[in-house]
């Protein structure tokens, strides 16, 4: 717990020293400020985001880093499979590509794929302990898990946000042994085999008070705190799907708010997806060793865990607005969330 304390204290202290001298209160929020807070003393880019980062692929070199269990963002960018890991993530928060941006923030387990012409940097600002997003092209602010701008000259303006998946490094590299993967030669000097927050991922139980670096409101007990949920936010309701109650793979055919959904989750691949259709879905082959995971439809069309067309007589699934986080960060954001039981 040595280093877990002493990077709580840093940022306890930095946090301090910058909340006196910042003038991040004095603009004009959307949101309750009472749970905006600077998270990192250097302000604006203290944790450098990556630009089209260098890559490997599976196998090959400067990946020693990657853990058979390290969870990665998996997508496809129209050309290729790509895994951006969250040990690399954990210490820059944000990819930008061309055309789109990953966004992960490790302290509310918070994964993004958006669309986006421009490029987002981390603000150094956090929300209900959330990242606070900046975009280079207008400045604006965007609390992630908010899914919008909550500050500047796009205030109000929505992320778009395409298909991925969360799941673990060796789910991942047998489903895709072919894909690309974010590698270790970033240009900064950074460990990517240590977690930069200490115990904080573990630190979920009675035993240290299911601790959180930054204030949030009221914590909602109905699951543990660092309960990974994958929630589908919709305008009037939200709901989450706690991913560990899932021991056999499973896809569940939804309505939330007169729309359709299919939600696909599976605790041994730490894995939960939510695509937006009215066709009923289920699983037609969930074989792991094997590489491959097949979905279908009552007609026999077929795609892949990430919506992509097997076939070639469908077309591509569409991403539902969705995404993984942690339960207290969930429930924080939207307070009305239901739960899947």
């Amino acid at each position: 717990m040595k280093n877990f304390t002493f990077i709580f204290l840093t940022l306890f202290l930095f946090s301090c020293e910058d909340e006196q001298e910042s003038d991040f209160l004095s603009k004009d929020w959307t949101i309750n400020t009472d749970y905006l807070r600077q998270g990192c003393f250097a302000g604006k880019d203290c944790i450098p985001s990556l630009q089209q980062p260098n890559k490997s692929l599976v196998g090959g070199n400067n990946l020693e880093f990657l853990d058979d269990n390290d969870l990665v963002v998996g997508i496809w960018d129209g050309n290729n499979y790509i895994a951006f890991p969250h040990p690399v993530l954990d210490w820059h928060e944000i990819i930008n590509e061309n055309g789109y941006s990953i966004s992960y923030c490790p302290l509310t387990g918070s994964a993004l794929h958006i669309e986006t012409d421009s490029e987002f940097g981390v603000s150094g600002l956090l929300y209900n302990s959330n990242l606070i997003m900046y975009d280079r092209d207008s400045d604006s602010h965007w609390p992630q898990m908010l899914l919008q701008s909550a500050e500047g000259t796009l205030t109000g303006d929505k992320l778009v946000l395409k298909s991925m998946i969360e799941t673990k490094w060796s789910t991942w590299k047998n489903l895709f042994p072919n894909s690309k993967v974010v590698n270790s030669l970033t240009g900064f000097s950074r460990n990517y085999q240590f977690f930069p927050y200490g115990g904080y991922k573990t630190c979920n139980s009675a035993s240290c008070g299911d601790f959180i670096f930054f204030p949030i409101p009221p914590l909602d007990k109905r699951l543990q705190a660092k309960t990974r949920v994958l929630s589908i936010i919709s305008d009037n309701t939200q709901k989450a799907y706690p991913i560990e109650n899932f021991d056999q793979p499973t896809v569940l055919n939804e309505t939330i708010d007169g729309t359709q959904y299919a939600v696909i989750l599976s605790a041994d691949e730490k894995l939960g997806v939510a695509y937006e259709t009215s066709l009923t879905l289920s699983i037609a082959v969930w074989d792991i060793e094997n590489g491959e995971i097949v979905l279908e439809d009552d007609n026999g069309n077929q795609w892949n865990i990430l919506g992509r067309s097997i076939d070639g007589n469908s077309n591509d699934l569409n991403s539902a607005n969705a995404f993984i986080s942690y339960w207290f960060s969930q429930a924080a954001f939207y307070p009305d969330t239901e739960i899947h039981s």
